[in-house]
This record gives structure tokens, C-alpha cells and sequence, in this order.
């Protein structure tokens, strides 16, 4: 019982040291629209699609540069810096081009 209790305190702690060890980039964009996040030193691809209110956040990412290109009219390439643990602000589109979520019917 002893041994399990201590796996599991092990593998929780791994986690969250995992999860310290990532950070993120998050802002605003064209609702809907498919967003590519490119790690410029590993050439690693991350796929994520904003909201319906124009909001985007990837997540896990590892501490470098990185490249985002917004696949709709602002899809000029922009380049951010990621630490641990911290996210990094990148708006895609202006905050007023964002639309608001509709409420489901």
C-alpha cells in the first residue's frame, strides 16, 4: 500500500514539474480561425482554432521561439519568445475584429 501511495505522490509531482517546465501563448484572432504555432528551433507544429469570441491559448509548449501565422486575412507571420511557466501575449487580429460568441439556442 505504502509503495502505491508513494507512485502516486511520484507521478503527481512529475506532472506538475512537467507543467512548469512549458508555457503558453494566448490573444486574440478571426473567430474560427486556424492558427499554426511553430517551434523555430525543433521545427515541432502546433495546430489550435480560436473561439467563437475570437480567443486563442496553446498550451504545453516548451521554452523557445516560435513562429504564429493566423490562416485568415491577418495571417502575416509573427515571431514570440516562450519561458516556463509564463504565456506570452500575441493578438493575431485586432481586438475589435473579434466577434462575440453567440449563445446556443
Amino acid at each position: 500500500m505504502k509503495k502505491l501511495i508513494f507512485a502516486a505522490l511520484f507521478a503527481l509531482t512529475n506532472f506538475a514539474l512537467a507543467a512548469d517546465n512549458t508555457g503558453s501563448i494566448a490573444g486574440a484572432a478571426d473567430a474560427g480561425a486556424q492558427i499554426v504555432v511553430t517551434n523555430l528551433e525543433t521545427g515541432e507544429i502546433t495546430g489550435i482554432m480560436a473561439k467563437c469570441d475570437g480567443s486563442y491559448r496553446a498550451e504545453g509548449l516548451k521554452p523557445g521561439r516560435y513562429q504564429i501565422i493566423e490562416g485568415g486575412p491577418h495571417h502575416a507571420a509573427r515571431e514570440v519568445g516562450v519561458s516556463a511557466g509564463k504565456e506570452s501575449q500575441v493578438d493575431l487580429a485586432p481586438a475589435s475584429k473579434a466577434s462575440k460568441c453567440k449563445p446556443h439556442d
